[in-house]
């Protein structure tokens, strides 16, 4: 499918939000509370499209970008040693 089949098609779901488009996540590109709900900000594939999306969603439906997603932002510190 070419991209300019897949933006008719995103045109025509325009109201269909998140997984019910029908497409692959590509990326979370940043995370949010809504009302006490944990939402990830997804690109999803081959698009420039972006939707919120539960995490609990996420988690079930692509749990290896969720991974990615925290392992790209872990930081390690060095605890101090006690003399």
């Amino acid at each position: 499918m070419s991209n300019d089949n897949k933006t008719m098609e995103m045109d025509d779901n325009i109201e269909e939000q998140g997984f019910k488009r029908g497409l692959e996540a590509d990326k979370i590109l940043g995370s949010a509370e809504d009302n006490g709900e944990l939402m990830y900000l997804i690109q999803w594939k081959g698009t420039d499209a972006v939707d919120m999306v539960s995490a609990k969603e996420a988690n079930a439906k692509c749990p290896q970008i969720v991974i990615r997603f925290y392992e790209d932002r872990i930081t390690w510190s060095k605890a101090k040693a006690k003399a």
